[in-house]
């Protein structure tokens, strides 16, 4: 039966409110953006934007570095996320500024001629920044972020890392189920159009697409993986490691763990107990494996209804062993205290959309990094937790929220801190932008010397330790 004039009346209302819906969140948008360029120079030490010819699902600062007379190159690891064309895992070089600081307040208001400050130097017409080599008196090649190598890879790049042990080794995902294992030293720069994905090495045993991949800390080689068929897999992938294989060498897993009923999002790797890897799902719960056990089907720790939705990331503390975050869907970051999972330590509440994935900083063990829907980056100091505030302060946030990042303008996938250079943050959203930033040192020095000033008082010590849990988080 065709719909009557009333019913076309309302579909046509409905079109037209969601339209103009559309219209006022763009307008919002833009108008946060641009309160968000003004205040850069006051907010930040360097900040630089490039838009990518396709969005990034994926990045991770590289640990190869080179020092050069201006400025020092970094490099970083990322992906294509393609509309039906052919997609990448790639490799950016990053041109950072030495450890001066580079944002200049050298005027007032949105138009303020900021000599080296990025923003200011917004280019509209390519959607990017020209940055640095704007500065009258700096070098051009200081902020410049250039795509150095290409790798055809086969669908997008959901998620890419490199091994500790050899950074040269990389592991991606993709839509299918395997998991690719590359050896950069074996590739080009850039690969001739008629060639087809050549992956040193193909994890075949998930039965579904993932994102979830970790390499271990403490055995090369060791990698495990989650997938939306509700497991967990670890692989042994030395044989493709020193051409000791053919490529596209393909490897079954060495463990398969199942107790998961619902998709698994996210994996990692316990940074003190080589035998400790932790999971998190759709289902909810957290979960910890022992990988000495084979094939398990149930975890040796699990903590069901951990938060009030779908949990999509993990990040064991890189120096306190007890100490682990996850991010979720109902907003929330959640401490948990591995002596006892019956109940988390402290939830951070701050984003006003889903949470994407959590990062430790490896410089500091109190910083944390979560990056959500909401098109924010937030910075949260574990130390701060618990300190008063004045009403005003309350207004933006707890106190243990550092530093809230706004210079995207969509979902923000994925985000690093660089392990060279301290504060220095990478994040990639679905617009095509990624920016390299780093907030101004007066938003944390002073964190930073409080820390110091309280070593010698034990009260304050003492809070610190109350803030955290119960006993002291080493």
């Amino acid at each position: 039966m065709p719909p009557s004039t009333k019913d076309n009346a309302d579909t046509n209302n409905t079109e037209d409110h969601d339209d103009n819906g559309d219209v006022e969140d763009e307008q919002l948008i833009d108008a946060e953006y641009k309160i968000w360029k003004k205040n850069t120079p006051y907010l930040y030490d360097f900040v630089m934007t490039h838009s990518l010819e396709w969005p990034s699902l994926t990045c991770q600062w590289l640990p190869n570095t080179k020092m050069l007379e201006n400025f020092e190159e970094h490099n970083l690891l990322v992906g294509t996320h393609t509309n039906g064309e052919q997609n990448y895992l790639m490799v950016a070089s990053v041109n950072l500024p030495k450890d001066e600081k580079v944002v200049q307040d050298n005027g007032d208001g949105e138009n303020a001629p900021v000599a080296t400050f990025s923003a200011a130097n917004y280019d509209e017409e390519k959607n990017e920044v020209g940055g640095y080599g704007h500065a009258p008196s700096g070098s051009s090649a200081v902020g410049k972020i250039e795509v150095r190598m290409k790798i055809k890879h086969d669908g997008e790049v959901n998620r890419a890392r490199y091994m500790p042990q050899n950074h040269f080794i990389i592991a991606s995902r993709g839509p299918n189920p395997e998991i690719y294992i590359w050896d950069l030293s074996k590739h080009s720069s850039f690969p001739d159009d008629a060639t087809a994905p050549t992956p040193q090495g193909v994890c075949v045993g998930h039965r579904g697409e993932g994102y979830g991949l970790c390499w271990s800390q403490h055995n090369a080689g060791s990698l495990v993986t989650c997938s939306e068929d509700k497991t967990v897999c670890l692989w042994d992938v030395n044989d493709v490691l020193g051409g000791k294989s053919e490529n596209g060498h393909q490897m079954k897993p060495v463990s398969v763990f199942k107790g998961h009923t619902e998709v698994v999002e996210d994996v990692d790797w316990h940074h003190r107990d080589m035998n400790l890897v932790g999971s998190v799902g759709d289902d909810r719960s957290i979960r910890i494996w022992d990988i000495r056990k084979d094939n398990p089907t149930e975890s040796a720790h699990r903590i069901l209804n951990a938060h009030d939705a779908d949990i999509n990331s993990i990040a064991f503390n890189p120096v306190n062993e007890f100490l682990l975050a996850t991010g979720s869907s109902d907003k929330t970051v959640a401490l948990w205290d591995m002596r006892n999972l019956k109940c988390r330590i402290q939830t951070l509440q701050g984003h006003n959309d889903q949470v994407y994935n959590v990062e430790w900083a490896p410089f500091n063990e109190s910083i944390l990094a979560s990056c959500s829907s909401d098109r924010r980056v937030a910075i949260w100091d574990l130390s701060r937790i618990g300190m008063e505030q004045t009403l005003e302060d309350a207004e933006d946030g707890p106190p243990e929220l550092l530093f809230i990042h706004g210079g995207h303008t969509s979902k923000v996938s994925d985000i690093s801190f660089n392990r060279n250079k301290e504060w220095t943050v990478a994040s990639v959203s679905e617009d095509n932008v990624l920016q390299v930033w780093n907030m101004a040192e007066e938003i944390y020095a002073d964190e930073e010397e409080s820390e110091g000033g309280v070593e010698n008082d034990d009260d304050d010590d003492h809070g610190e330790e109350d803030a955290l849990g119960d006993d002291e988080l080493e």
